[in-house]
């Protein structure tokens, strides 16, 4: 079986598994050459590109699973909600700024999307059966955040001005947590073998406010989803709250750079596998430096099971293709050392 699911599934595998965030976008020639004609929407409306895209970073890397190509706003649009995809990128026109009634907003229905991203699963999936494929959502604050500040909202600041003043809080985030229990089931429907949650912005909370008014959605989220299939919850700055996913309990946690993996394994329960955490920053920039912090990450695990490798967060653009090549044969080698 591929390492991949077999560690998701029954989390132990011959060799450790490895795949990267975003591991198909900017720093790929291939696909440079699809985007210098398409927008996001464009090739997300084509399951073929879609699919290609998806697959490119299998074939090209040799990691252990894809992930499915598209973007963790475009759900948002079978909400009716009217979005830009600038420059530096999303806006959401109707968002709560200036739609506080949810006027015209609309619930989650996968018959309102007009994106492909079930037929590129189905696709990949017919074209690949033996290569793993995991599906994707926004997580609830990182995709509330674009829906209350309307673009992208640094360190969460005007989010959390609306969590603490506004009782509407509460309907926006049902509504929400609602689409991404749907999304991610309408993608398991169509193949997937698992699924990541992408929550970038959950560490600029304050463990308490996670607390009081996050957490239980959370695991309202995953305990629906993970009946079906492995679960993997990822967020950036979660240190503080690393341990509170004890109760949460995704099948993996993916954290970041910014601590040591195994501390972050310390504070899990055995039953919790562990994914990470390389510096994508590091790897950009200095290819011998990545190697010696990939090296170190596998010997802080060398004495655990349950764990994938993979970047603290996603592969950057300027990133060289030949170092994420060199860093798969290194981890799958690892273990014969």
């Amino acid at each position: 079986m591929n390492d991949f699911l077999s560690m998701v599934r029954y989390h132990e595998s011959e060799k450790i598994p490895v795949w990267f965030m975003r591991q198909a976008g900017r720093y790929m020639k291939s696909y440079n050459e699809i985007k210098k004609n398409l927008s996001i929407r464009d090739i997300c409306m084509d399951p073929d590109i879609t699919e290609r895209i998806t697959y490119s970073p299998v074939d090209l890397l040799g990691v252990d699973a894809a992930i499915i190509f598209a973007d963790i706003i475009l759900p948002l649009e079978a909400m009716n909600y009217d979005i830009d995809f600038s420059n530096t990128g999303p806006v959401i026109y109707n968002g709560y700024q200036k739609n506080r009634d949810l006027k015209n907003i609309i619930e989650f229905d996968e018959k309102n999307l007009k994106y492909k991203t079930a037929d590129a699963i189905k696709l990949f999936k017919e074209r690949h059966k033996d290569v793993p494929l995991i599906g994707f959502s926004g997580g609830i604050i990182t995709v509330l955040s674009y829906v209350l500040s309307g673009s992208s909202d640094n360190n969460l600041t005007y989010t959390k001005s609306v969590i603490l003043r506004d009782k509407k809080f509460r309907l926006y985030k049902e509504l929400i947590k609602d689409m991404i229990i749907k999304y991610l089931k309408m993608q398991i429907n169509a193949g997937v073998d698992a699924v990541q949650i992408f929550d970038s912005w959950l560490g600029s909370l304050s463990p308490y406010i996670f607390e009081k008014h996050l957490k239980s959605d959370i695991f309202d989220i995953i305990n629906e989803i993970k009946s079906n299939i492995p679960v993997i919850y990822f967020a950036t700055g979660n240190s503080g709250m690393i341990g509170e996913f004890n109760d949460i309990n995704p099948d993996f946690l993916s954290v970041d750079w910014r601590i040591k993996i195994n501390d972050a394994r310390v504070m899990l329960k055995n039953t919790i596998g562990i994914q990470g955490n390389l510096d994508p920053y590091v790897v950009q920039y200095d290819e011998n430096a990545a190697i010696e912090e990939t090296n170190y990450i596998l010997n802080s695990m060398k004495s655990h099971d349950n764990y994938i490798f993979n970047l603290g967060h996603g592969v950057l653009p300027d990133t060289q293709e030949s170092t994420l090549k060199r860093i798969v044969s290194f981890v799958h080698d690892y273990k014969n050392k």
